[in-house]
């Protein structure tokens, strides 16, 4: 009996404090909640994904999530906005690619250009951080802090030698001397076309983090490039050397500046969204986003995000028939992979031009699988750091037989058929199976050379020329006739309008798939985050992070692998056609 009470005052407490919460909330709706206008707050941080789950229950167990357009579309409509006065970048930690900080950076430019101010200010800043902080007319660090400009790497590892100790080998087959994904675990080096290959993508990188740099502090990238060979600096050498403006505090930063100011943060200003019921046209965005793999778009634990083929497929079949849809976008952010996936959502982009326009908008990377699915398109926009093409293929599989061998498990086949173990990890390929596999990747690449020939209007020989399984970056891919014309998602927006013969300046709907949030969820949303909720559960979370040596916790390395590609690719080495790019290229 004594366990029963136990048991209900434990109820009674969560219940009665959930409900308590719940009123505590819906007190707080009311006008304090509503964008107060002032300068606009913007805490610079995160990756910045191309998609979140946008229902009210999404935004509140993943917390303060800003996706790429959230973002760039806020900053161009407060531009326009008469209650936004002025922008604040209070810079924390951006793990972003290059090409999502190219969008943004064009973002903040135009919110400059618009006459209001921009500050810039960090407690500490790395090369992503400052290359967005040069934007601003003025850029403040705190008289403590330290900023690294250290440049640009490209980290390849092999496991070649780690599979070998655990008595594993990896047997792939590809088609294109840079197609060097399966690198990774065939070799203990890389090969000379895959070094060619990235020293020209880190080459072009460099070129542009000067040019970004000597832009914002209005030097010349002589002057950048010494910067960048020192690395590291204190606030005074920072300030005595151009770097930084001064060395201020965040709230004197506020008090100099917008002292009279109400102030707005970035994550409720993308809440108060203006209505354009009024519109004529619309557009659609319809995103492919991660590893393009067969069955359900989702984000797996291990895999990380996955566009998948039948998510995207139905998108698209459903833009085609919608009449309202004028211009369908696809915005893609792939390395590719499964070549079956990425022909079957090829299909529904050749459906859905039977009605209407499409446009592609390549984010951080559209390669491979990620170019396939893109090359058809009426225009193809890529940001100068889009990492692109990547046109080829490769398939393989992993034999563990001597690693059987070496924790004593014995293995026995009856078979009948030559090719019964094909896809077995009992041992690689026979002569015969590489000669099969081989005959069949060269007619897929051939096949997707005449899909990449047919939407660029090159000649077999011209599209087999800037193939070969080669990775571009966007600026090489416009010279190389991959790409139409640099720029993000609102140039596509804004090559849209034109498609319809509007002006750049006309107003459309632009509609995406996934689930809103009502006006009342919207507020509530705000009235959590000013309550500090959101901050005291992100809180909460951080203490339970487990934490690796060196200070890295376990999710940071989940985040690493999945970025990599490295868990998706796992899933597809068993003989399946990959069209995936090298997924071991990390450009910081």
């Amino acid at each position: 009996m004594k366990k029963f009470w136990i048991v209900f005052l434990i109820i009674a407490v969560v219940v009665g404090g959930g409900f308590g919460m719940m009123m505590y909330s819906f007190s707080k709706l009311n006008d304090s909640v509503a964008i107060d206008g002032g300068v606009l707050i913007w805490q610079v941080g995160g990756s910045f994904p191309e998609e979140s789950d946008r229902s009210f229950l999404g935004q509140v167990r993943n917390g303060e999530v800003l996706t790429l357009s959230n973002v760039v579309f806020s900053l161009y409509r407060a531009a326009e906005d008469e209650r936004i006065t002025g922008l604040v970048l209070d810079m924390r930690a951006v793990s972003t690619d290059w090409a999502k900080i190219e969008e943004i950076q064009e973002a903040i430019k135009v919110f400059k250009a618009s006459g209001k101010p921009v500050y810039a200010y960090f407690d500490g800043a790395g090369t992503r951080e400052y290359a967005l902080a040069v934007v601003a007319d003025e850029v403040y660090m705190s008289p403590e802090a330290n900023l690294m400009v250290l440049g640009v790497t490209a980290e390849l590892d092999f496991m070649k030698d780690v599979l070998d100790k655990l008595g594993m080998e990896a047997d792939f087959i590809h088609v294109g001397k840079f197609k060097s994904a399966p690198e990774r675990m065939t070799r203990t080096e890389a090969s000379d076309a895959n070094r060619e290959m990235i020293a020209a993508i880190v080459d072009d990188r460099f070129e542009k983090l000067l040019a970004m740099i000597a832009s914002g502090r209005e030097v010349s990238t002589e002057v950048v490039q010494g910067w960048v060979d020192r690395g590291m600096f204190d606030s005074e050498t920072a300030i005595s050397m151009g770097l930084v403006d001064r060395a201020l505090y965040y709230e004197e930063i506020l008090d100099e500046h917008f002292a009279e100011e109400e102030t707005t943060n970035l994550v409720d200003y993308v809440l108060d969204r203006p209505s354009l019921d009024d519109t004529e046209h619309t557009v659609s965005v319809v995103f492919a986003t991660g590893v393009i793999m067969p069955g359900e778009s989702r984000f797996d634990n291990f895999q990380g995000k996955i566009a998948g083929s039948e998510t995207i497929v139905s998108e698209l079949e459903a833009v085609a028939e919608d009449e309202d849809v004028d211009v369908v976008i696809l915005r893609v952010d792939s390395p590719g992979g499964s070549a079956l996936a990425s022909d079957l959502i090829w299909k529904a982009i050749v459906d859905v031009q039977k009605e209407k326009p499409v446009i592609v908008s390549m984010s951080g990377m559209a390669a491979s699988g990620g170019y396939y699915i893109s090359c058809l398109a009426d225009s193809i926009f890529a940001d100068a750091g889009t990492l692109t093409g990547s046109i080829g293929v490769y398939a393989g599989k992993m034999s563990r037989s001597a690693m059987y061998e070496k924790i004593g498990v014995n293995r026995e086949f009856i078979t009948r058929g030559d090719n019964a173990l094909l896809f077995s990890d009992e041992g690689g390929f026979s002569a015969s199976q590489r000669k099969l596999f081989q005959n069949q990747l060269d007619g897929f690449y051939e096949r997707f050379l005449s899909k990449v020939a047919d939407g660029r209007n090159l000649t077999r020989d011209e599209a087999h020329a800037v193939a070969q399984g080669r990775v571009w970056t966007g600026y090489q891919g416009l010279e190389a006739g991959l790409v139409d014309e640099l720029g993000g998602l609102h140039r596509a927006l804004t090559s849209a309008k034109w498609t319809l013969g509007l002006k750049a300046t006309d107003k459309i709907s632009v509609i995406t798939f996934g689930e809103e949030m009502t006006p009342m969820e919207r507020m509530l949303l705000r009235s959590l985050r000013q309550g500090g909720m959101f901050g005291q559960l992100g809180a909460s979370l951080v203490s339970l992070d487990p934490m690796l040596a060196g200070g890295v916790t376990i999710p940071q390395l989940l985040d690493t692998l999945r970025n990599d590609g490295v868990m998706a690719a796992v899933s597809l080495m068993d003989g399946r056609p990959v069209a995936m790019m090298p997924f071991s290229l990390q450009v910081n």
